[in-house]
């Protein structure tokens, strides 16, 4: 019996059937749109908790109308469904979910104002048996798709990442539309979503990287069946400036020596190109702007050549940059400016070498000149020569290297322009060690030594450790009767401390003479006269230095008797 059969029976028998339908319950929407030419999927469920359907996967769709059961779709008597509808309709069943939804395709103008409603397991009708056509859904059939929908999420500045959301709501989920957009994808996904008014939901969803203040996304639908919409959405983003940056390859200037000092600035947006001025604008500077690969990046960098003078110490080298918008940053390093060692306007002399002997003292002499007038209050300073760095050997009031501590002291006057150096007590440790003064009321450190060597300005130190034998001598033939002269003599580098000499073997009177005989070195003589008698046979000399170190040199004196007349070896 056909579907139609069953309800006529029915019908004589309403009284029957419906005393207990309010056990049922059919859901789906009262309106739903379809777009002309599309598809239709009218959602549809029921559910009950009395009499249940001996053929709950059975369901029947009809035509509502005053008298009698049009069928619109019916999957087991296809040929009986209306004639408007025949071959476009289809019925979702399942007897698990308790699905009734129909799809109807290529929705067409015929199916506009259609009131709608489902049967299930129209073939048994008893006591329990839902009034279905009291639940009807009404088609309104629309012939323009709607536009999509855009939304932005995220920072909205140049150089950022943001999150675009495309979204369309539509009626068709078993052939849903495409969505496109006029951005290139990032980290795409493509999601759909049922609604509870019998709608769904598909949303193209993407990362977008903003290259530009002004930038329009547009985003495409297409429906089943060819109708389209679009829509477009103008994305206006901040252009964020960095920090001005000032940099240089080295963070000390050199005193007359030009160096390259970069000024950097970037930003998003081409448009917003800056000036770029230093402060001290009489020095040469260029200017370049570039974009930056793989982003929205500009840079624009001012490259200064910089040539410092000494009173350019402690200053600030400072970079200007203004924007066409009229905003201004600005930037600065501190300079610290090292005097070069050819302006530095004094000299010095003193021996590349000089010997003195262990224990005892030694004096390096100096003496310095100012091309102009000398400052007052001006400190003498003395180094050890090392490649790096400035260990002091003699410094008031500093720090001073152990092996040299307590040892050393100035002589003369630094303001007769002298810069001697005493050492006292002169150890092995010394021996070949480099000495240098500095005469400056600036410290070494503020000048710049790279490229300069203090090796060949400096005195090396040569230390003995034992005492050189006395230069012992006899002034002509010693005759008895006669006076005779003896001269004992020795070379030491401490005019201070004079090593002491003597004579014995013979009585006399002596002179002693102290002469420079070259930078640093002096030499020490002892002269004695006496009265040559036959028994002085020999004469020593004794050298004794502040050390406690001693030398000793003893001569014959050979000295001849008068015989007849003439003189004869004793």
């Amino acid at each position: 019996m056909s579907g139609f059969g069953h309800f006529i029976l029915c019908y004589y028998i309403l009284g029957y059937i419906w005393c207990s339908s309010s056990a049922w319950q059919v859901t789906m929407p009262s309106k739903i749109k379809g777009l002309l030419g599309s598809c239709l999927v009218i959602p549809c469920s029921y559910d009950y908790y009395q009499y249940p359907p001996k053929r709950p996967d059975r369901v029947v769709w009809y035509q509502y109308v005053s008298i009698g059961y049009p069928i619109v779709s019916d999957n087991w008597n296809r040929n009986d469904v209306l004639d408007i509808f025949k071959g476009r309709t289809s019925v979702f069943t399942s007897s698990h979910h308790r699905t009734c939804s129909l799809l109807i395709k290529r929705v067409t103008l015929a199916d506009h104002s259609q009131k709608l409603y489902p049967w299930v397991d129209p073939e048994n009708v008893g006591k329990g048996t839902y009034r279905f056509f009291d639940t009807t859904v009404t088609v309104e059939v629309v012939g323009t798709a709607d536009p999509p929908v855009i939304e932005i999420f995220g920072n909205t500045e140049v150089g950022q990442s943001v999150t675009v959301q495309c979204s369309v709501y539509h009626t068709c989920p078993t052939y849903p539309p495409s969505l496109r957009l006029n951005i290139p994808l990032r980290n795409e996904r493509l999601t759909h979503s049922p609604l509870s008014d019998g709608r769904s939901k598909i949303m193209l969803t993407t990362t977008l990287f903003i290259e530009k203040e002004y930038q329009t996304v547009e985003c495409y639908v297409q429906h089943r069946g060819g109708r389209s919409a679009s829509a477009s959405k103008t994305l206006t983003s901040n252009c964020p400036i960095s920090k001005l940056t000032v940099s240089s390859a080295s963070y000390e200037f050199l005193e007359g020596e030009p160096n390259k000092v970069t000024c950097t600035v970037s930003y998003t947006c081409n448009q917003n190109i800056p000036t770029l001025t230093w402060n001290y604008g009489n020095m040469p500077a260029s200017s370049d702007t570039s974009k930056l690969s793989g982003g929205a990046q500009w840079r624009t960098v001012s490259t200064l050549t910089f040539t410092a003078s000494a009173n350019d110490n402690g200053r600030s080298l400072v970079c200007f940059a203004r924007f066409p918008g009229g905003q201004t940053k600005e930037a600065s390093i501190p300079l610290r400016v090292k005097k070069n060692m050819l302006n530095r306007g004094w000299s010095f002399t003193a021996p590349s070498t000089i010997t003195g002997l262990k224990g005892s003292c030694l004096i390096i002499p100096c003496k310095f000149s100012y091309k102009n007038s000398q400052p007052n209050d001006l400190q003498v300073m003395w180094y050890l020569y090392q490649i790096n760095g400035f260990p002091a050997v003699f410094k008031q009031g500093g720090n001073i290297i152990s092996k040299f501590n307590g040892r050393t002291s100035l002589i003369g006057s630094v303001a007769k322009q002298n810069c001697s150096l005493k050492i006292e007590r002169l150890e092995m440790s010394h021996n070949h060690d480099r000495l240098y003064p500095w005469i400056d009321k600036n410290s070494i450190t503020s000048y710049h030594t790279v490229g300069h060597s203090f090796y060949d300005r400096s005195t090396e130190l040569i230390v003995s450790e034992h005492a050189p034998e006395p230069e012992l001598n006899i002034i002509g033939t010693p005759r008895v009767g006669e006076q005779g002269t003896v001269s004992c003599s020795v070379r030491h580098a401490c005019i201070t401390a004079p090593p002491t000499v003597t004579l014995n073997g013979i009585p006399g009177k002596e002179q002693i003479t102290d002469t420079l005989v070259s930078d640093g070195i002096w030499e020490r003589t002892v002269e004695r006269i006496w009265e040559i008698k036959e028994e002085h046979q020999s004469v020593t000399c004794t050298v004794s230095y502040s050390g406690g170190q001693k030398a000793t040199k003893e001569i014959p004196l050979n000295v001849e008797c008068k015989f007849n007349g003439r003189f004869y070896l004793n």
